[in-house]
């Protein structure tokens, strides 16, 4: 019995010192996407807890856009106006509910448009997300989270005040912050994980 309780009680200590799962998350976007500020911190959970943010009931629209947006990237790599990113997909949030899949995907050939399209459609008509009661409330636990461990993050008290600012106006979906979007010029669709991991990560890492 004493050998039992010797062996469970360093076990205890290890599963004592583990970050939260929204400490951990936070942490490795600030690694991944240094530039981060709370606002894409923000952006980053909501989309795992919302998804895309609205429903898509006119697919062409979205195609119009995506077409649109596809030719301006090609563009944009083609005349070296920034490089592409090295990370083609990334988990949202702590859950990774859904996941940001880079259009470079479709520009490469790894991923049809259609099937691109069609995943993304579906992700947002039909994935799973929170009530916004049920948000704000996982909102403010992950505030909790920032200003305990990562109050360094630039600006991060008038951010967190600033999104509170738009919470109350019933405002949840935000933009990417300016200095994420100077760096790391975010062209992605947010896709559901159960689609994504069947659908489109074996044709990205084949």
């Amino acid at each position: 019995m004493r050998l039992r309780y010797i062996l469970i009680i360093p076990l205890l200590l290890l599963l004592g010192c583990q970050p939260s799962p929204e400490k951990a998350a936070i942490a490795r976007q600030l690694r991944d996407y240094p530039e981060s500020r709370v606002e894409d911190i923000y952006k980053s959970f909501c989309q795992d807890n919302l998804g895309p943010g609205h429903l898509i009931p006119d697919p062409q629209s979205a195609r119009n856009y995506l077409e649109s947006e596809l030719r301006t990237y090609r563009e944009d790599l083609d005349s070296a106006k920034y490089e592409a990113p090295e990370i083609k997909y990334y988990p949202a949030g702590d859950k990774g509910n859904y996941v940001r899949v880079d259009l470079r995907v479709v520009l490469d050939g790894l991923v049809s448009k259609e099937l691109y399209l069609n995943a993304f459609v579906r992700s947002a008509n039909e994935g799973k997300r929170l009530t916004q009661e049920q948000w704000v409330a996982k909102w403010k636990e992950v505030e909790k989270v920032i200003l305990k461990d990562f109050p360094d993050i630039p600006d991060a008290k008038e951010d967190l005040e600033m999104i509170d600012s738009h919470i109350e106006k019933g405002e949840l979906i935000l933009h990417h912050s300016e200095a994420f979007s100077q760096a790391y010029n975010p062209h992605y669709r947010i896709i559901a994980r159960d689609i994504f991991e069947k659908e489109l990560k074996p044709h990205i890492d084949r």
